[in-house]
């Protein structure tokens, strides 16, 4: 018994990793989640606590928390005539995270439908032992001769309606039992979507302090959580081009840190804390002979992939299990360094508009490795890879900087603060949502509305009609930096009817930001050849051709509109070949690029023409395509 009573004490001497006089009192605290500021990768969560804490010292348990939280980000603040003195972070494989409603109700009405088989299996087993009995008794008369006919007729009609009704209720059985097969299978598709993470387990936080006497204190406990974040999108609503835009700002955020956020109060930031905060230096640039594959500058990488994607204004694809193929209905994805994001639909399929000098996607799904990829094309299918990796149990004990006589009334160990950012400023945005809202903790997107305003724009119509025969609408948006946009895809609606998608590229934007908002029907635009300068001309070794065109504009909308309209004369590239520009009345010539840019405006239910005419000289025995 002594061997035994020691082998007790030495190991309650180091349980958990705590030594025996940090135990002497624990006390169980109840918090609450009450502010969550998301990043567009990661959270910080914000508990606070009242707590009555005992004259000496007593360890302080916070349970029931992620245990996914940065263990370097952990904050504790106290206030009260107590002393923090070390904070312990902790796994805890017994305490599992709790069970969510929707999960609860799937799995009882699973176990209603498993009851429902056995009974129907059941039925199933007794009609088939009644068609055996029956199949045995179709020899009754043959070995009874004395059985009358009326008899025999009696006891076949019998057979005959017996048999017919146990074969249809078989049948019905069959059915039943398949059609509840297939709910069980659905069910469990949709149990296994809901609980991707293998890992259930939560985490706790130990606060130790000390007191001199009994008192009321309140904590609050901050950490870092980084299956958080959010993406933008917005709708442009456009009533008609005399009014402003009327632009609503939409947050798309998901979260699986393992806890729920419940009528929490919610800061959306487009701040980044898992990017560095290092400025980069540059260092000497040696140039040699030959391309040494280990000294090319990430610069030139960048260059390279980006050479792919040029002029790429949209990705489509597929997100799947890259083992099984299986569809992964909403994961997320955003492109690298932006807020711009989507989510895949219930075949795992997704489209995202894509900004200027995009590089590449984050691909994130519950449960899985996140991958980003590099755009090379208009088609990306992404298989992701189920994450394996095993939490492991993590004690980190923070003492701060204390000096002589240790802090009182309000204490806190951190390693390295959150930043959060309220207003704009020069490195981030943020947006307080007034009202309380509620994030599962299931990896789903939900929308959270952050803010509406109406926008002044200035509407100009763009046509290109030698490559396009519509009109483009475009809204250009002066100091448009006091609005604190940031970029996101855009669904558009313009008088009533919706358009299609855009993005808001900020990122690009000068002085003036510039919104596409799609063709517009209401103007017609046309281009036609002149016959009256389509002709040739034989001098010497050489020939003249002249072209001259002409570009009608309809306004049939009930205002007037102005429109930029453009085309262009060709392009020497040889000697042998002179261009003359014989005419282009109202437009502004690009003595470079030599393309014609008319600005006018067009009245409501008028129309507008536009002319220009040139000549081509070159060596009759040589082609050039004029057209």
């Amino acid at each position: 018994m002594k061997f035994l009573s020691v082998l007790i004490l030495s190991a309650g001497l180091f349980t958990q990793g705590r030594p025996l006089h940090a135990q002497q009192k624990q006390q169980p605290v109840a918090s609450k989640i009450e502010k969550v500021t998301i990043f567009t990768s990661g959270a910080q969560v914000t508990r606070r606590a009242k707590v009555n804490v005992a004259q000496g010292k007593t360890e302080l348990v916070f349970s029931g928390i992620s245990p996914n939280i940065d263990k370097q980000s952990i904050q504790v603040k106290g206030e009260g005539k107590f002393t923090i003195v070390s904070v312990v972070h902790q796994v805890n494989h017994l305490n599992e995270q709790k069970k969510r409603e929707e999960t609860s109700v799937l799995e009882d009405k699973k176990e209603d439908l498993k009851q429902k088989l056995i009974f129907e299996r059941s039925m199933l087993a007794v009609f088939k032992n009644e068609e055996n009995m029956l199949i045995k008794n179709q020899s009754i008369g043959g070995n009874n001769t004395g059985l009358k006919t009326s008899d025999l007729k009696e006891a076949v009609d019998f057979q005959r309606s017996r048999f017919t009704e146990v074969l249809l209720k078989q049948s019905d059985l069959n059915r039943n039992i398949k059609k509840l097969d297939s709910m069980v299978l659905k069910i469990d598709s949709q149990l296994k979507a809901l609980n991707q993470t293998k890992d259930l387990s939560t985490s706790e936080i130990w606060v130790t302090v000390t007191s001199k006497e009994n008192v009321a204190g309140s904590f609050e406990v901050s950490y870092f959580v980084k299956d958080a974040g959010w993406y933008a999108t917005y709708d442009l609503r456009v009533e008609d081009i005399a009014s402003p835009l009327d632009l609503s700002f939409k947050a798309n955020v998901f979260q699986h840190s393992g806890e729920d956020w419940k009528d929490v109060s919610l800061t959306i930031s487009n701040g980044n804390p898992t990017e560095s905060g290092i400025a980069p230096q540059l260092k000497p640039w040696r140039l040699g002979f030959g391309y040494p594959e280990n000294e090319i500058s990430e610069m030139l990488k960048g260059r390279i992939a980006g050479m792919a994607v040029s002029g790429l204004s949209e990705v489509k694809g597929r997100v799947t299990d890259k083992s099984t193929g299986e569809a992964l209905p909403g994961a997320s994805i955003l492109v690298a360094g932006t807020s711009i994001g989507t989510s895949t639909d219930v075949s795992g399929n997704y489209t995202i508009k894509l900004p200027v000098n995009a590089q590449s996607l984050k691909f994130n799904y519950i449960g899985y490795e996140p991958q980003e990829v590099p755009l090379t094309g208009a088609l990306i299918n992404v298989g992701l890879v189920p994450d394996t990796k095993n939490l492991s149990e993590v004690v980190v004990t923070g003492y701060g900087v204390q000096k002589k006589g240790l802090l009182r009334n309000r204490a806190t160990t951190s390693s390295i603060p959150v930043e959060i950012e309220e207003t704009f400023q020069a490195t981030s945005v943020s947006f307080e949502i007034e009202m309380p809202y509620t994030i599962p903790n299931d990896g789903k997107t939900y929308k959270v509305d952050v803010k509406n305003q109406s926008v002044p724009a200035i509407y100009e119509y763009y046509a290109a009609p030698k490559l396009e025969k519509e009109a483009f609408l475009t809204a250009k948006v002066t100091d448009w930096q006091e609005f604190n946009l940031l970029e996101g895809e855009v669904n558009l609606f313009f008088e009533g009817a919706y358009l299609g998608k855009s993005v808001l590229d900020v990122r690009n934007a000068g002085d003036t930001l510039n919104i596409s908002l799609g063709r517009d029907k209401g103007i017609v635009v046309e281009r036609k050849k002149l016959k009256d300068f389509t002709k040739k001309q034989f001098m010497s070794n050489y020939k003249t051709e002249s072209r001259g065109y002409e570009i009608i504009v309809r306004n049939n909308k009930k205002q007037a509109v102005n429109i930029m309209i453009q085309d262009q004369f060709p392009v020497s590239t040889q000697k042998e070949i002179s261009i003359e520009e014989k005419e282009y009345k109202e437009a502004e010539l690009n003595p470079t690029t030599k393309i014609l840019t008319w600005k006018q405006q067009v009245a409501a239910k008028q129309e507008k023409k536009f002319s220009f005419v040139y000549s081509v000289k070159y060596p009759k025995d040589q082609v050039v395509v004029l057209e």
